[in-house]
């Protein structure tokens, strides 16, 4: 059951696909909206090294850059509430400054689930910042589960669900199925490059559990590994989200959410559903 959802209002190109997909949700489901924007105002005061005679230039810089910031958060807090008071869903808004992963963690507990950019969580001036890997620390952290959103807005009908058997992915399925985000959608449970026998029969146990909970599914075995292929399959199959956990086993790589899932965020052009 949703009833409150968090959305992070970034001033990007990924940010009306989230503001949407948020409204759409809230809409759906009866719930509330949270949106929150975070400027750390110490990164937007770093301009790189000054010379001799530069300091007002410099200061002149950083001004410039608080100023841009902080029109690219009303800008999209406007649209946040304009859409909100369109479709008479109920919201609130709160503007931060700080560290962007450290107030995530703190909203997300109240919250059922957390809508993004894909690769865009809270930027602005740093093109240098890894959306990717924040995400994936954000998720390991206890933010989950995330929507992370494409720019390009998609209708949820058909949703692939990436699922290696491991206890994490089976989480994330779980997760997926109890939440009932899209109940009407159809989901095809696909594994990638183990062992056919052995696959088969954790893909149909999988597909028995969610048509115990209402949802229609299909299964498939894809011999090749999940990082290569689950991207072009999901384009060939037409899929509108791809739904992913970690399925690494390692201590280490379980930290990092595993290679598979930061490569899918830093190249996926749909909408991802991502959860530990």
């Amino acid at each position: 059951m949703i009833k409150r959802i968090l959305v992070g209002l970034a001033g990007t190109p990924y940010t009306p696909s989230a503001i949407r997909r948020g409204v759409e949700l809230a809409q759906a489901h009866g719930a509330e909206l949270t949106g929150v924007t975070v400027v750390d105002t110490t990164k937007l005061d770093i301009v790189g090294p000054v010379p001799i005679g530069a300091k007002e230039a410099a200061d002149e810089l950083r001004e410039h850059r608080h100023r841009v910031a902080a029109e690219h958060v009303e800008q999209f807090i406007s649209q946040f509430e304009q859409a909100c008071h369109e479709a008479n869903v109920s919201h609130q808004v709160f503007r931060e400054e700080g560290d962007a992963f450290r107030l995530m963690l703190s909203y997300c507990r109240y919250h059922d689930l957390t809508v993004f950019g894909l690769r865009s969580v809270f930027e602005y001036f740093f093109e240098d910042v890894d959306s990717g890997q924040l995400l994936c620390r954000l998720i390991c952290g206890g933010v989950r589960p995330i929507l992370a959103e494409a720019t390009e807005y998609r209708p949820v009908q058909r949703v692939l669900v990436a699922y290696s058997g491991s206890i994490e992915s089976a989480k994330t399925l779980k997760q997926f199925v109890q939440l009932r985000v899209w109940p009407e959608a159809t989901l095809r449970i696909v594994g990638f490059g183990g062992r056919p026998e052995d696959d088969a029969r954790r893909l149909e146990e999988a597909a028995h559990y969610c048509h115990l909970h209402g949802f229609r599914s299909e299964t498939e075995y894809v011999d090749g590994s999940a990082r290569d292929n689950l991207l072009p399959y999901a384009k060939q199959w037409g899929a509108d989200l791809v739904v992913m956990g970690n399925s690494a086993r390692s201590f280490l790589v379980r930290q990092l959410f595993g290679e598979v899932a930061l490569h899918t965020i830093q190249h996926a052009d749909r909408p991802l559903f991502l959860s530990q």
